[in-house]
C-alpha cells in the first residue's frame, strides 16, 4: 500500500511542476504582449520576468533539498520573525508607508511570505490537536491567523491579508473542527463586504482608497455612484470583446491603446479573456484548478499531520487568490490590487508561488511513514485485543522515513 502511494506521489509530483511552468511560461508571454512596444520577444519587461522566474526555480528546487521535517522544527522561528518584520516596517516607517522591502533589483514583499510563514506555524501547531472540535480551542488559531493578518492590513495591504482566512479555515477544517463552525466564520466572510460598505468611513484599519474599491464592487453598472470604476469596466470590455477565440497576442484593443489599467500585474487575467478569448482564458482556470486538485491530492495521500496540513494550507493559498484575482477582473469580487500567482508580472509574487509550491512539492518527495493505531488493529476482533488507542488526530509520534 505504501509503495502504491509513493508511486502516485511521484506522478503528482511531476505533474506539479509542469502545470506550473506552463502557468509561468503563459504569464512570460503576456507580460511581454502587456509591455512591448514594438519590440521583439522578451520585451524588456518580459526578460526581466524570465529572470525572475529563473531566481523563483532556484529558489524553490533549494527548496526542496531541504527535508521538510527540518522546515517543520523551525515554523515557529519563521513566523516569529516575519511578525517582526512586519511590526519594524509599521513603526519604522518615515514617510508613507512601504510595504516591500528593496534587495538589489528585486523587492520583497514581507507580506506575502507571511502567508507561508503561517501556513507552517499552523501545521505545526495543529498537527497533534483535537481540541479545535470545541470552540474555546479555536481561539489559539485565529490569533495565530489574526494578529499577522491585522499587521498585513496596516501595511496596507488589504489584497494579501484576505488569503489568511481561507487558509486558516481550511487548515482548521482538515484538522478536525467542525464544519459548523468553518459555515459560520465563511458566512461572516460574505457579510462583510456589504457590511464594509454601508458603514462607509467608519470602517476600521480601511483606508480611502480601500473603501473606494469596495464601494465601486458594490456600486458597479451604476456611473452616476461609481465615477471611479473606470478600471473594472475597461476590464470587462477587454474581456467580452476578446469573443471565444480571442484576438491573438499582442492585437488586443485595451491593451495595446493603453485603457486597461495595471494590465501586466492585477489584471492580466483580462488581456488574456481579450487576446486569447473564452477558451484561453478558460484554459487558464483550468490549469489552476489542475493546479489545486493536484496539490490537495498530495495532502490525501499524505498520512504526515503536519505535511498533510502545510499541503492543505497550500492548496488554500494558491486557490483564494487565484479566486480573487480572476473573480476582480470579472467583476465577481471587490478589486484588492492582489496578483495572479504564477502569471502576473513581479519577482515577490512570484518567488513566494514558487516557495509555496516547494512545501507539496517537498512533502510529496518525501515519502514518511506514518504508524496509526488503524494499522496494529486486528482485522477479526477474535485475533486479539485492541493493542492501542488512538491519540489526537488519530496518529502516532513515531515516524520514519522510507527512502
Amino acid at each position: 500500500m505504501i509503495g502504491r502511494g509513493a508511486e502516485k506521489l511521484d506522478t503528482v509530483r511531476l505533474a506539479l511542476l509542469g502545470v506550473t511552468l506552463a502557468l509561468t511560461a503563459i504569464g512570460i508571454l503576456f507580460v511581454h504582449s502587456t509591455t512591448n512596444y514594438g519590440e521583439p520577444f522578451p520585451s524588456p519587461t518580459a526578460r526581466g520576468q524570465i529572470i525572475k522566474a529563473v531566481i523563483a526555480l532556484a529558489a524553490f528546487f533549494a527548496a526542496t533539498r531541504i527535508d521538510y521535517r527540518i522546515i517543520e522544527r523551525w515554523a515557529y522561528p519563521i513566523y516569529g520573525f516575519l511578525v517582526v518584520v512586519l511590526l519594524g516596517m509599521l513603526v519604522g516607517k518615515v514617510a508613507g508607508i512601504r510595504s516591500f522591502l528593496d534587495f538589489f533589483f528585486f523587492q520583497v514583499q514581507p507580506s506575502e511570505l507571511m502567508k507561508i510563514a503561517l501556513i507552517l506555524a499552523l501545521a505545526r501547531y495543529l498537527r497533534f490537536r483535537d481540541d479545535q472540535r470545541r470552540l474555546p480551542g479555536l481561539r489559539a488559531p485565529i490569533l495565530i491567523a489574526g494578529f499577522p493578518m491585522v499587521l498585513v492590513v496596516l501595511q496596507p495591504d488589504l489584497g494579501t491579508s484576505l488569503i489568511f482566512p481561507p487558509i486558516l479555515l481550511g487548515m482548521l477544517l482538515v484538522a478536525g473542527a467542525r464544519p459548523k463552525y468553518v459555515a459560520i466564520t465563511v458566512l461572516v466572510g460574505v457579510i462583510f463586504v456589504p457590511a464594509v460598505y454601508y458603514m462607509g468611513n467608519l470602517a476600521p484599519f480601511l483606508r480611502d482608497y480601500q473603501l473606494r474599491r469596495i464601494q465601486s464592487f458594490m456600486n458597479q453598472g451604476d456611473s452616476a455612484q461609481d465615477p471611479g470604476g473606470d478600471q473594472l469596466r475597461q476590464s470587462l470590455i477587454a474581456i467580452g470583446s476578446g469573443g471565444a477565440a480571442g484576438k491573438g497576442l499582442g492585437k488586443g484593443t485595451q491593451n495595446t491603446l493603453r485603457w486597461l489599467p495595471e494590465k501586466h500585474t492585477d489584471f492580466i487575467y483580462s488581456v488574456v479573456g481579450e487576446e486569447w478569448g473564452f477558451v484561453g482564458a478558460a484554459g487558464v482556470a483550468l490549469l489552476f484548478l489542475l493546479l489545486i486538485v493536484l496539490i490537495l491530492r498530495v495532502a490525501i495521500l499524505t498520512r504526515e499531520p503536519f505535511g498533510r496540513l502545510a499541503v492543505t494550507g497550500v492548496g488554500m493559498a494558491i486557490a483564494a487568490q487565484s479566486l480573487e484575482n480572476m473573480g476582480m477582473t470579472l467583476g465577481l469580487t471587490p478589486i484588492t490590487g492582489i496578483p495572479l500567482p504564477f502569471v502576473s508580472h513581479g519577482g515577490s509574487s512570484l518567488v513566494t508561488s514558487y516557495l509555496a509550491l516547494a512545501i507539496a512539492f517537498n512533502v510529496a518527495a518525501r515519502h514518511v511513514r506514518v504508524v496509526a493505531t488503524r494499522d496494529l488493529d486486528p482485522a477479526d476482533d477474535s485475533r486479539g485485543p485492541v493493542v492501542l488507542q488512538d491519540p489526537a488526530a488519530g496518529l502516532l509520534r513515531s515516524r520514519w522515513p522510507v527512502d
